[in-house]
């Protein structure tokens, strides 16, 4: 009898340890994608930071180059979150939907940045009507640019919510 009651006993722990072993494994996939992005947006030699150095200098063609180095760098994080198995793993299919749905809101954002380059490339050369028709678009753009964070926002707040209940249901 007793037997029987610590092999159930150790079956269970085992059981349990493997999935929690995958759902850890899991966060600290979606954590390293969570870090590369805030490599790609902020960190130091990042596209991001390039970005800003040649728009300082008023580069504009190299800062658009950029914006197109750090779009092709948020797809490769993308689909390497793509790539991730969710098998076996309590919550984990809606947390990678709602990681992909992030990721994927701040590539557009981020990407949009070419539009506002080549407007500031435009107000470089433009004169009369042509500038003032480059001010009006640029300010539209910024109106543009502001419904492209509330989407990123939403998409954060999915994201928590989702890592919340993933947390919840792994034990982590």
């Amino acid at each position: 009898m007793r037997i029987s009651i610590l092999l159930t006993v150790f079956l269970f722990i085992t059981m349990s340890s493997c999935k929690s072993s995958k759902a850890v494994d899991f966060k600290g996939s979606l954590d390293q994608s969570e870090r590369k992005a805030f490599d790609i947006i902020v960190g130091k030699n990042g596209s991001g930071e390039k970005k800003l150095e040649y728009l300082v200098k008023e580069d504009y063609a190299s800062a658009i180059k950029t914006v197109d180095q750090q779009s092709k760098e948020f797809d490769l994080l993308i689909a390497d979150i793509s790539k991730l198995s969710t098998d076996g793993i309590s919550e984990a299919e809606p947390l990678k939907t709602a990681s992909l749905e992030y990721y994927q809101a701040l590539k557009e954002l981020h990407g949009f940045n070419k539009k506002e380059i080549e407007q500031q490339a435009l107000l470089k050369t433009a004169k009369d009507t042509e500038l003032k028709n480059a001010q009006n678009k640029l300010i539209a753009l910024a109106h543009q640019k502001k419904t492209l964070y509330n989407v990123v926002y939403k998409k954060e707040a999915l994201l928590h919510n989702a890592y919340e209940v993933f947390r919840n249901a792994n034990g982590l």
